[in-house]
């Protein structure tokens, strides 16, 4: 099982990077596309500024639950790096309490906005909205098997 969990756990985590590194071009490509179109030619996109809005939103909770995996969130090392060793530990599982209690509000949240929206279209695109909203608990599934992968990991014998 936890051999499972951690295979998986990798391979959500390549699928993540690689993703994030193509919306991450996506954005960039369509801004400079959208800002030659409005400066050289006087025609602006009409479609340029959604795409690049929601993939934005996208990349910005996939980079978030890849620094979940990572542990790479902000944390104040400082003031951490001088606590007693059990005090550290305790305050390391409130933080990750946090993540958690976090991860688990994205995904009820990011539900019931995607219920909300599940009729609207996006306005240049004629994308459903949902779709849009949907980053946020695939955001939170995937914080929490980072998480669950991360505790058995540092937790194996």
């Amino acid at each position: 099982m936890t051999r499972r969990l951690q295979g998986l756990n990798r391979a959500l985590a390549a699928l993540e990077t690689y993703t994030a590194g193509a919306l991450l071009i996506a954005v960039a490509v369509v801004v400079l596309l959208q800002v030659l179109m409005r400066y050289l030619f006087a025609y602006p996109n009409p479609w340029s500024e959604e795409v690049s809005r929601f993939c934005f939103i996208w990349l910005s909770l996939l980079g978030a639950s890849l620094a979940v995996e990572h542990r790479a969130h902000f944390r104040f090392d400082q003031v951490t790096g001088k606590l007693a060793p059990r005090t550290k530990r305790m305050v390391q599982m409130g933080a990750r309490a946090a993540v958690l209690m976090f991860a688990l509000l994205l995904i009820g949240t990011g539900i019931a906005l995607m219920g909300l929206t599940v009729g609207e279209r996006s306005a240049a695109l004629n994308l459903p909205v949902a779709l849009v909203y949907a980053a946020a608990p695939v955001s939170g599934v995937l914080m929490v098997i980072h998480m669950l992968a991360g505790w058995i990991r540092e937790n194996a014998p």
